[in-house]
């Protein structure tokens, strides 16, 4: 049984030596594989995976590698196990760690720098210098190192939130992507009550901003796309008013409904030379823009 050296564990919580977990091989191999489970150091909790979403990113790591990767010209990330959209419990804590207890429920953050770079003293840790460096201390959970696809995950002690009781498996895992879309409003001002935004792109992000904008009480809401079914979800969700790009002219409408003027802030999550362009023509003089989508770049 899982004992290692100086980790805390609870018999509540058996954890056995070894798990399965999807593992990569070459580009577009994904195999089920049966490895150990992995053990955590000091500031570092092992977690039980108890439900775990799929990304449009994971497919294109589990094709290509991860985009900053390949950006940052890393070797495709071979032999580790994908999967950053995930939540669990608390399963075993590291050496000296007590911010959190074995049985807590947490949704996880991918991302944990290596806290000693330029980047990372500026908080911006997503940005980690020693990026895909895991001796440097840089962790991105799926991305580079073992993530969610599996049955047990390590994860820094700064990457956990604590889930409420009233919040569903299925909703924990979404926390980091409603909080991505947070974190595009807070770089545009954060303070967005009686502004209008505008989201661009009905994708997770996108719909998660819609809802994010509304709850701040950002008014109009308003939400373009091409697809229907996903316009009707960001109507639930809190869009005052949806346009299909394909049946109206998204610029003339937002303007209509900003008498004339354009938006305070739109957040774009297509990621495309034409909608950033629309971006452009429907934010209003001293308007903000906040370009939350990316492409992966391939020579």
């Amino acid at each position: 049984m899982y004992q290692p050296s100086g980790v805390k564990t609870s018999p509540d919580f058996p954890i056995p030596d070894r798990m399965t977990a999807w593992v990569l091989g070459d580009p577009d191999q994904l195999e089920l594989r049966e490895k150990p489970v992995p053990v955590p150091a000091h500031a570092e909790v092992l977690v039980r995976i108890d439900a775990v979403a799929i990304c449009a990113t994971d497919l294109e790591i589990i094709h290509s590698g991860s985009p900053a990767s390949i950006q940052g010209g890393l070797p495709f990330n071979k032999n580790f196990t994908p999967g950053h959209e995930y939540m669990g419990t608390v399963a075993a804590l590291g050496p000296d760690v007590d911010e959190f207890q074995i049985g807590e429920r947490i949704s996880v953050e991918i991302h944990a720098g290596c806290g000693q770079c330029k980047r990372c003293r500026q908080g911006m840790y997503t940005s980690c210098l020693n990026y895909g460096k895991p001796d440097k201390g840089h962790r991105a959970n799926g991305f580079t190192t073992d993530g969610g696809f599996a049955e047990y995950a390590i994860n820094h002690i700064n990457t956990l939130a604590r889930v409420p009781d009233t919040m569903s498996d299925a909703e924990a895992t979404l926390v980091v992507t409603a909080g991505t879309s947070m974190y595009g409003l807070t770089e545009l001002g954060g303070l967005v009550a009686g502004e209008s935004v505008v989201v661009i792109g009905p994708g997770p992000i996108g719909l998660l901003a819609v809802a994010v904008a509304k709850a701040l009480g950002a008014s109009p809401v308003i939400l373009t796309g091409t697809r229907d079914k996903r316009l009707a979800i960001g109507r639930e969700l809190g869009a005052d008013r949806v346009i299909n790009i394909n049946d109206e002219d998204a610029v003339a409408v937002v303007k209509q409904l900003t008498g004339g003027i354009g938006a305070d802030y739109v957040v774009e999550c297509a990621g495309n030379e034409a909608t950033i362009n629309q971006a452009i023509h429907m934010t209003n003089r001293g308007g903000k823009i906040c370009l939350a989508h990316f492409h992966t770049i391939r020579s």
